[in-house]
């Protein structure tokens, strides 16, 4: 196998661990590009991962990052596909808006866009949708409301350092997630542990949309995964070959 495409897409479920899944194969010498939507990039920023994927692929073309905020209308990074320069297109993790795209077969955003010329190139397209299974997620960033109104005046709007933690007349703070650098000093701050980072939800499959992600299987090459960890044995794999 030459190298791998995949798209990363704003889903918090399944983020680290695809980011986990790209460090390990890198590491065995596999080559990956990641392609991110604007919403992926926003949602790496707000759970600190930004940097750990770019630290991840670091080397020679075409190894690397390619962000959709950055790509010209008509994302000419995706033409590589009719080149040879990839073996395959994974999107891990996707969310519901891009998979009900594919399967309408729009293509107006970076990973979208990958995952059509992948198909038309004849490439195996390997897709996580997140809203497909009872999914452990996590919130970046959660202020407990009962807590938070015990203050008079907010201790943490003064020591936030990028001015991500705003007063409020009613909610006393709010905290803009496209500020936060995640330094953690809200949190040593409120004397009421009202400000918590990295908060597990579950969420729970919703039958109208799972009836609509599984139309994915109709697709050509195109195959469903549950994990992350199951594109590891797929490419490792390859590269034997």
């Amino acid at each position: 196998m030459k190298s791998v495409a995949w798209g990363i897409t704003g889903a918090g479920a399944y983020l680290e661990e695809s980011i986990e899944v790209i460090e390990e194969i890198s590491k065995l010498g596999l080559k990956i590009t990641a392609f991110v939507s604007r919403a992926g990039e926003q949602v790496l920023e707000m759970y600190g991962l930004r940097s750990r994927l770019e630290n991840a692929l670091r080397g020679e073309y075409p190894i690397g990052v390619v962000y959709e905020s950055t790509e010209p209308p008509g994302y000419p990074a995706t033409g590589r596909l009719y080149l040879g320069v990839y073996s395959a297109v994974v999107v891990s993790p996707a969310t519901l808006n891009t998979v009900a795209k594919i399967i309408h077969g729009i293509s107006d955003t970076l990973v979208t866009n990958l995952v059509a010329h992948g198909v038309k190139a004849g490439l195996p397209v390997y897709i996580l949708p997140v809203d497909l299974y009872e999914v452990k997620s996590r919130v970046p960033l959660h202020v407990d409301r009962s807590k938070c109104n015990l203050c008079s005046e907010c201790a943490v709007v003064p020591v936030c350092p990028t001015e991500a933690a705003k007063p409020h007349p009613y909610y006393k703070v709010v905290i803009d997630l496209g500020k936060c650098t995640r330094c953690f000093a809200c949190t040593s701050m409120c004397p009421h542990n009202a400000i918590r980072f990295n908060v597990e939800i579950v969420v729970h499959p919703v039958p109208y949309y799972v009836e609509m992600i599984k139309k994915l299987e109709y697709m050509p090459r195109v195959r469903i995964i549950k994990h992350p960890s199951e594109i590891t044995s797929v490419l490792v794999r390859s590269l034997r070959e």
